[in-house]
């Protein structure tokens, strides 16, 4: 039928082109061809299915990603940020976050983590003082025993899950905790006896850590260490919903992303990592100057 159609204009320009291109083609056919309907969408052998899919994969629509509330929702729902997380990564006002985190049904359940916590001395740079100190936490079953430390300065924390609480569990979890946030200059602990033991002091030697501990059997000596477990369980529990299979490890390392990564106040924009990066890099600087003088 196409020798005496006659095609008017089509818009957009570009259609109109092909579409006379493919009368042109038609018309000066050397052999003959066959008209036939092909199913789209299907998984069907052959060079006429194949010719096909590749028809499909053009004519598909343009995917357009989510609005930016639409995209901070669902991030939210997989690892629930607290609002300042929220502002920073998708731009968001202050508003915005608050209202997203005070429709999610796992937040209402669970009040947001919190950065902030404590009047402990801190350090005035990155690797000046940590807090160590072990919850437990009885879902990871004998892996229960959660041992963290936090940089006061940051806020940057590192916590692993261990079958226990002595000395080669405290151990264990410096050394992945060093080899994470760097090595501190001190550390500050309870009195408890994993940390008070012979081996720890030789261990704390080794690494020319500086060991200090709080006053005996006082519930404020380690506040950031206390404030930043509720905030890791308050995670734990909001993240709960979609662990499905998941390891206690990897549970906790998942909400240990979320602390470190992403959330920040509404007030400082950094997350404790960004801090601490920052707050090394500082360090190193002024330690640097002072040698300078020196010679």
């Amino acid at each position: 039928r196409a020798e005496a159609s006659v095609l008017c204009n089509v818009s957009p320009p570009e259609l109109f082109a092909l579409l006379q291109e493919l009368i042109f083609l038609l018309d000066s056919r050397p052999h003959p061809y066959f008209v036939m309907h092909v199913r789209s969408h299907t998984s069907l052998p052959g060079f006429i299915a194949e010719g096909n899919r590749q028809a499909d994969l053009l004519t598909l629509p343009v995917q357009v990603l989510p609005d930016r509330i639409a995209q901070a929702k669902l991030s939210h729902s997989f690892l629930h940020q607290n609002a300042g997380g929220l502002k920073r990564q998708f731009g968001l006002t202050s508003q915005q976050a608050t209202n997203i985190i005070a429709v999610c049904p796992d937040c209402q359940r669970h009040s947001c983590p919190s950065i902030a916590g404590g009047v402990n001395p801190r350090g005035l740079q990155s690797l000046q003082l940590w807090q160590t100190d072990v919850t437990h936490y009885r879902e990871f079953g004998k892996l229960k025993y959660v041992h963290s430390s936090i940089d006061t300065f940051s806020g940057a924390l590192f916590a692993s899950c261990h079958t226990g609480e002595k000395a080669r569990d405290v151990r264990r979890h410096l050394m992945h905790a060093f080899a994470t946030l760097g090595i501190p200059s001190q550390i500050k602990t309870d009195n408890g006896p994993a940390y008070v033991s012979s081996a720890m002091k030789a261990f704390f030697d080794s690494w020319g850590v500086t060991h200090i501990t709080g006053i005996p059997h006082s519930p404020t000596g380690q506040s950031l260490i206390e404030r930043s477990h509720q905030s890791l369980k308050r995670l734990l529990q909001q993240q709960k919903g979609g662990i499905g299979t998941a390891t206690p490890g990897e549970r906790l390392q998942k909400a240990l992303y979320v602390f470190n990564f992403l959330n920040c106040s509404l007030i400082d924009n950094n997350p404790p990592i960004v801090r601490h990066l920052q707050g090394m890099v500082t360090g190193r600087s002024q330690a640097v100057r002072k040698a300078n003088r020196e010679k």
